[in-house]
């Protein structure tokens, strides 16, 4: 018995195999990806700054290795293998050893840009944060006269907007450094290669502004107390910032079980309770 298939059908037929094979496609091919590979070794690298507290803490208390770090050896008990740490110090060095196989994964509190992503790929973000500040009490007008209770009138890095003698450091090309190049065009920015750098340039008097992710301020905040005697954090949201994992490029199947696996730490509860355990808290602090 024969069946006649008219042409339309039969074009929408080779249509529908050609999506088919084009998902396919897309899906990768598991033999190809870092994920077997890091399964036959036995061991995942995973790549930081290692004295990025409290993302990483260095010398840390018993139970307190940092964020990234815990979260590193989650993901390794996930994937039933062995966590090592290999330490770098910047984006570029965690994206190089990513990238040539040194490491198979980066996390340092690492924030997405369009740029970044042209090198290396990135996660969908497992914190999110905003750009925010530590600026100089002194380079603030004092409050009204009268007020018997003070107003908070410096809440984010906007109300510096209308403010002179104001001057920024902030870690170059960083998500940061983007939002400070759109909402601060004609100010004083000067740029760092380091997040240390920049807090370093504001402590010795070369800028009196820190800016750098909310993140960031809340360790430097929680490692140094002293800090706030001199200087206001401004942590009000003004735009949504990723932090990021860095992955090799093109692998769609490392990079759907690794977002799986973030995923279920959200859903559980998990994430939020690093979060609280090392930006919401100073128990890690020696």
């Amino acid at each position: 018995m024969s069946f006649y298939l008219s042409k339309p059908f039969r074009l929408f037929v080779t249509f529908f195999l050609f999506l088919f094979s084009v998902s396919l496609a897309a899906q990768g091919d598991s033999t190809d990806s870092r994920l077997l590979d890091i399964q036959k070794r036995g061991e995942l690298r995973v790549t930081g700054n290692r004295t990025f507290a409290p993302f990483y803490i260095d010398h840390p208390k018993d139970g307190f290795p940092g964020f990234d770090a815990e979260l590193g050896k989650r993901y390794a008990d996930f994937l039933g293998v062995k966590y090592v740490f290999i330490p770098k110090p910047e984006f570029e060095d965690f994206a190089e050893a990513v990238q040539k196989g040194e490491a198979d994964l980066a996390l340092s509190g690492v924030t997405t840009t369009l740029e970044r992503s042209k090198v290396i790929q990135l996660s969908k973000p497992y914190l999110v944060s905003t750009p925010s500040a530590l600026v100089r009490k002194s380079v603030l007008p004092p409050p009204p006269e009268g007020n018997i209770i003070t107003t908070q009138y410096f809440r984010s890095i906007k109300d510096l907007g209308d403010l002179t003698g104001v001057s920024f450091a902030v870690r170059a090309f960083s998500g940061s450094h983007e939002y400070m190049l759109r909402a601060f065009p004609n100010s004083r920015i000067f740029t760092y290669g380091s997040l240390d750098g920049a807090w370093k340039a504001v402590r010795e008097g070369t800028a009196n502004c820190l800016v750098a992710e909310a993140y960031h301020i809340k360790g430097i905040l929680l490692l140094q107390p002293s800090v706030a005697s001199s200087y206001r954090p401004l942590l009000e949201a003004v735009q949504e910032d990723h932090i990021a994992a860095l992955l090799p490029k093109s692998d769609l199947v490392y990079l759907r079980n690794f977002e799986f696996f973030i995923s279920e730490l959200k859903r559980k509860g998990d994430l939020k309770a690093l979060e609280d355990k090392y930006f919401n808290s100073g128990d890690w602090v020696r």
